[in-house]
């Protein structure tokens, strides 16, 4: 399945199992604090000089042509920008560790990291499978990563791993209704939709996704009603003939694919050419070089993110900064690269609350007590009290148009629509959160 934005990149993502103290981070430098910023550390991958970190990514491998490995560009920007205000407590800030776990080496690659690299900690995590997750769980390390995983935190591992942090929580729900499928219902309840097609691999991540798409739309039936589902379909080379076939005759007025990116776009095409012009929530696809290639057939579709488009106006302080030194370090700029970047500004936001005689374990405890996390108004506000067990449902909102993404549906300033988890309706005019 195919990491869709936002909670769709969850929905939507190929895990080839196939298918994510204050709000604002305030960063000091070294001038100011004193004698008492630097004392000894007796932690692994901790110097007198430097904290040693290490990731690891699906770099090679994926056959879906990912970005994930761009995560590290994320990380190394970001520990750019602190490195050039003195770093933390006098530390510079070293990602040591890039490991490429080729789709199915996960475990091995995360064993190397524990065994061979002596990180204080891991990230950035941007993996298609996360099968070594047990691991860093077991040896009490603070894990930062891309949580498109069960292992990160889900319905049938609640709460998750309290040393386990996702870019904007850790909760993943594909086996009941509820945040997974708010954007979806959102979607329909504002443009009046009222047929929808869902469209699935069979693996259990791309058909699970799409399965409780639908348990969601059946729990709140005033925002549409599945009425074409297919989760039977085997991943690379699918024909769609049939099935768009079949949701022509279903009269379906919006499509939900829990496919790959390249998958969706092969639908796409055979809808254009059957003639069933809707509209669809496209996976993985707020990729600008991706949705130029595909215009023909991606425009008047709809994508989300859970982290401040680029295309936002005004683009927040987060957004900034995080623009500003990508470009200084020759990063690519990537939904990944934003997710390496938002997991190191939440690493050192919570180095900064364990204090300078910091530890891995203070590290953990600090981001959990942490209640308005926002990266500087790059992500919807994170309670890190409730986020291992618990979805925030917050999205952004993207239309494609003439090949390029338009923010839509959310006010100036205010790039986030949030839903509660435990509300009784959808609303087509949720709470604008900036």
């Amino acid at each position: 399945m195919s990491k869709a934005s936002g909670r769709g990149r969850r929905a939507g993502r190929w895990v080839v199992a196939l298918v994510a103290v204050s709000a604002t981070v305030v960063l000091v430098g070294v001038s100011g604090v004193g004698a008492q910023q630097n004392p000894p550390v007796s932690q692994p991958g901790v110097t007198p000089t430097e904290i040693r970190v290490g990731g690891v990514a699906t770099v090679t491998g994926d056959p879906t042509g990912n970005t994930d490995g761009s995560a590290f560009d994320g990380t190394a920007a970001y520990f750019d920008y602190i490195n050039s205000q003195g770093g933390v407590c006098g530390r510079k800030l070293v990602l040591t560790s890039k490991r490429d776990d080729m789709l199915s080496h996960n475990r091995e690659q995360v064993q190397g990291l524990i065994s061979n690299d002596n990180v204080f900690a891991v990230l950035p995590v941007a993996t298609t499978l996360f099968s070594g997750a047990d691991l860093l769980v077991s040896n009490h390390i603070p894990t930062f990563g891309w949580d498109i995983n069960a292992e990160w935190g889900s319905e049938a591992n609640s709460p998750g791993p309290a040393n386990l942090f996702g870019a904007y929580g850790s909760f993943i729900n594909f086996s009941t209704p509820g945040p997974t499928g708010f954007p979806y219902l959102f979607l329909a309840k504002k443009l009046g939709i009222k047929r929808i097609g869902a469209i699935a691999y069979s693996v259990p991540q791309s058909a699970d996704a799409a399965n409780v798409i639908e348990a969601t739309f059946n729990k709140y039936p005033g925002s549409g009603k599945v009425v074409f589902k297919d989760t039977s379909l085997p991943f690379g080379g699918v024909d769609y003939s049939a099935q768009v076939a079949q949701m022509v005759q279903d009269k379906v007025q919006l499509v939900l694919p829990t496919l790959d990116s390249n998958g969706a776009f092969e639908l796409a095409r055979e809808m254009k050419k059957q003639g069933l012009n809707v509209p669809m929530v496209l996976p993985n696809a707020y990729n600008q070089e991706r949705i130029a290639k595909n215009a023909q057939v991606a425009n008047g579709s709809y994508v989300f993110t859970e982290f401040a488009p680029f295309e936002s106006h005004p683009q927040p302080a987060g957004l900034k900064l995080y623009m500003k030194w990508l470009k200084k370090s020759g990063g690519a700029q990537t939904e990944n690269s934003v997710y390496g970047w938002l997991n190191a500004d939440l690493f050192v936001t919570g180095l900064k609350a364990a204090g300078c005689d910091f530890t891995r374990q203070k590290l953990v405890d600090a981001i959990n007590q942490l209640k308005d996390y926002n990266a500087n108004g790059f992500v919807p506000p994170v309670n890190w009290t409730t986020a291992h067990q618990q979805a925030n449902g917050c999205f952004a909102f993207l239309k494609i148009a003439n090949g390029k993404f338009q923010p839509v549906f959310t006010q100036s300033g205010k790039p986030f629509l949030c839903i509660p988890p435990g509300t009784a309706s959808i609303s087509a005019n949720p709470q604008a959160v900036g």
